[in-house]
């Protein structure tokens, strides 16, 4: 009964993991609500929200509202806040603060295009208004040139203290090694030091329920009855408490650690000075994986997925069965490894040397716990009854 009650509360931890990284990655690759356009024969809108020191995705709407197709559709952003041009904001990937419609625009519809900028200065207000000017050749062949009066907002929100603070680490970091990337890999030994203790008890609390096996199983021998129940969990508890393990220190660690996690996902996964950061085969530390040419595009996500196995497999116990870890070896790997295909490459290098750091931590912890523990044999599921 036990058994069953830990292997489910197993399954909704992990269920919980699963939802909490496509929380992720829907924060990631959804972008603003779809901008209202104006009743200009070819409307107009933007919006974009971003925090500070972040790359900005402008989502730009543009609708056709005339009962003739349109070409040749160019938008470009021409004030900011009152002022003409892109300040505060700068380009990025792009030689103009503009984008353009490669095929024709059919009466009625409306097309979402993407213009990315970047913040290399704090913002100095919440609210940016945005002036662009269109462009286009309508159903006669006629071109068409006007300027559309705030099509739209830029939104500039805040980050968090934790954010805040890894971005300031990450900065100190680089002052020493002048490295972006050698930063990141520093930052992730640091975290993965300071988190020591939590994953040592994390795997204490696993290496002590499953010396207790042994002693379960005759329990359960004791008690094999359904009707023996509530005997068997009052035994087990105490079985547990004589021992002094805690249910709960297991999962604790993993509780602790996932709001620095999602710390750091905002702070490194759009921080614009990654832009000016190389990376191996990658132009730049923000680009995610997904924009790379297709011989470089995967190599990221690769890794990701095989260190992922590889953290996975060595945080195995002797003697565990390993059914309740097939969902971390297998499952969790190629969802991380999608994962990293469209999220930042220093996101993605961050995750694969935690992975790979806390392989090795996870080898050296359990072997030290788990030194001169007899392996109790494994357990061997009933065939069903023919």
């Amino acid at each position: 009964m036990i058994q069953k009650r830990s292997r489910k509360n197993t399954y909704r931890l992990l269920l919980v993991v699963t939802l909490l990284l496509g929380v992720l990655t829907l924060s990631g690759c959804v972008g603003a609500a779809a901008p209202v356009t104006t009743s200009d024969p070819v409307g107009i809108g933007l919006s974009a929200v971003a925090r500070p020191l972040e790359n900005v995705s402008i989502v730009i709407s543009i609708k056709n509202n005339m009962t003739k197709f349109v070409s040749d559709v160019k938008v470009q952003i021409v004030a900011i806040d009152g002022n003409a041009g892109i300040a505060p904001f700068d380009l990025w990937q792009t030689t103009d603060a503009s984008v353009a419609l490669t095929t024709p625009l059919l009466p009625g519809k409306t097309a979402q295009v993407k213009l990315v900028l970047q913040q290399k200065t704090p913002a100095t207000v919440k609210s940016y208004p945005v002036n662009v000017s269109v462009s286009y050749k309508d159903g006669d062949g006629v071109a068409v040139t006007k300027t559309v009066t705030n099509a739209g907002i830029v939104r500039v929100g805040n980050i968090n203290f934790l954010s805040n603070g890894i971005r300031w680490i990450i900065e100190q970091l680089y002052k020493l090694v002048h490295s972006y990337a050698l930063a990141i890999i520093l930052l992730t030994l640091g975290l993965k030091l300071i988190t020591e203790p939590l994953t040592r008890m994390q795997f204490k609390s696993t290496v002590d329920m499953q010396k207790l096996q042994p002693q379960l199983a005759k329990l359960k021998a004791k008690y094999p009855n359904k009707e023996d129940a509530k005997q068997l969990n009052e035994e087990t508890m105490k079985l547990y408490k004589d021992n002094n393990v805690n249910l709960f220190s297991g999962c604790l660690p993993l509780l602790v650690q996932w709001p620095v996690f999602l710390a750091l996902f905002t702070a490194i996964n759009n921080y614009s000075p990654f832009n000016s950061a190389p990376f191996l085969w990658a132009p730049a530390l923000s680009m995610a994986s997904s924009a790379l040419p297709l011989a470089t595009r995967f190599i990221m996500p690769i890794i990701v997925a095989a260190s992922t196995y590889v953290q996975s497999i060595t945080s195995y116990i002797p003697g565990q069965d390993r059914s309740q870890m097939a969902f971390l070896t297998y499952f969790m790997p190629l969802m991380l490894g999608y994962w990293a295909y469209g999220f930042s490459i220093a996101l993605a290098l961050y995750w694969a040397l935690f992975s790979l750091f806390s392989a090795g931590q996870q080898y050296l912890v359990i072997r030290r716990l788990t030194k001169g523990m007899p392996v109790p044999a494994p357990v061997l599921k009933k065939s069903p009854k023919k």
